[in-house]
């Protein structure tokens, strides 16, 4: 139960030679917990684990100077990760790596100005959060650690991620299911999988995700610039976004919506599919890697991606002369402005028959 007094309890702890980390609390109940593991700890448990874990807070602050190491190297290398060399391979068994910071079912959270690195899963996740500001964040891992999402959010509602700097092995922002009214703006992403809205749908789930807006941001070196990706066999749907003022630098599949969304070649073909609608992308200019298409919609054969806007959307190829053609399957929509390259294979209108919309309801 939440006492009426107001608890103010400050935290410090050394991160290196000169770096501080401040942690406020301002309102109790709240549960702050650090725990380290090595590989082989947690291996042998069979475990889940965050190296940081925040559980029920309100009203915190976390902000300070230095970098918080999360020494991941050693996670990036066990056998049962897949390596992404030619002969590539990876061996059974538990190999779930933590993520460095999580918060858990909290509210009215401030992260600012922190410097983290080398995390062995996700730097930051929040779950089940509603009002989180992110702020003047620094966040550096190599381009081929495996997981190492920047930002994870899921569940989690009014959320604000500002001027900040993330480097990567995956997703810079990744947005999950039940998440809505998020504002990411001023953020510089790469080398990274870009900022990504998905997975949606994994083992037939609903996902609902809606009011999301990505602006003034810059992309560069990045195997993805702006996406929405799902599995096939989910419902719900994703609507209200707006992909806004983004430069592109060399970025493969700028943009990309993918509802066959698959870790394996063993995904089977299934009828339902996340509903994809309202997708706005405009001043979206720049420069992509020439292995792959700069604009690619592959929606679901049953449930058609409508409402898609484009305008004044200029990519061209980072070597060479020749534009690629868009890719574009069962997906609906205008150009207000003509795009480079043109789409010509977006549909207008509306498809003539939708699927029972029940499924599809948020």
């Amino acid at each position: 139960m939440v006492r009426s007094a107001t608890v103010l309890q400050t935290i410090r702890r050394r991160l290196g030679k000169h770096g501080k980390l401040l942690v406020v609390l301002n309102q109790p109940p709240f549960w702050y917990h650090l725990i380290t593991f090595s590989p082989s700890l947690l291996l042998s448990s069979q475990g889940h684990a965050n190296l940081d874990l925040c559980y029920k807070l309100d009203d915190m602050k976390l902000t300070g100077n230095g970098t918080i190491e999360g020494n991941g190297h050693e996670w990036w290398e066990l056998p049962c990760k897949p390596h992404r060399g030619p002969k590539g391979s990876s061996l059974p068994g538990p190999c779930e790596s933590p993520a460095m910071i999580r918060f858990f079912m909290s509210s009215n959270i401030v992260v600012s100005g922190l410097r983290i690195q080398n995390s062995p899963q996700f730097h930051m996740k929040f779950d089940g959060c509603e009002g989180v500001l992110i702020e003047e964040l620094s966040i550096s891992t190599p381009k081929l650690s495996p997981n190492t999402d920047g930002i994870h959010i899921e569940n989690t509602k009014s959320v604000g991620i500002y001027n900040s700097m993330i480097s990567n092995g995956d997703d810079c922002i990744s947005v999950g299911p039940g998440c809505s009214n998020v504002d990411i703006n001023g953020v510089t992403c790469g080398p990274s999988h870009g900022i990504s809205i998905g997975s949606l749908g994994v083992h037939n789930s609903q996902a609902c995700v809606s009011n999301i807006t990505v602006r003034n941001a810059v992309i560069r070196e990045s195997d993805n610039g702006v996406r929405i990706k799902t599995w096939q066999g989910g419902t719900g749907s994703v609507s209200g976004i707006s992909f806004e003022n983004i430069q592109m630098e060399n970025v493969r599949n700028c943009i990309i919506v993918d509802q066959y969304y698959c870790l394996s070649k063993e995904c089977l073909n299934q009828t339902s599919a996340v509903y994809v609608t309202d997708i706005r992308y405009k001043n979206i200019k720049g420069t992509y890697d020439v292995r792959n298409p700069p604009i690619h919609f592959a929606c679901s054969d049953t449930v058609a991606c409508t409402n898609i806007t484009m305008a004044e959307v200029e990519l061209l190829p980072q070597e060479g002369e020749l534009v690629d053609d868009p890719f574009c399957w069962n997906a609906y929509g205008i150009e207000e402005t003509l795009s480079i390259p043109p789409i010509g294979c977006l549909q207008e209108g509306m498809p003539q028959a939708i699927t029972e919309t029940s499924q599809y309801s948020c």
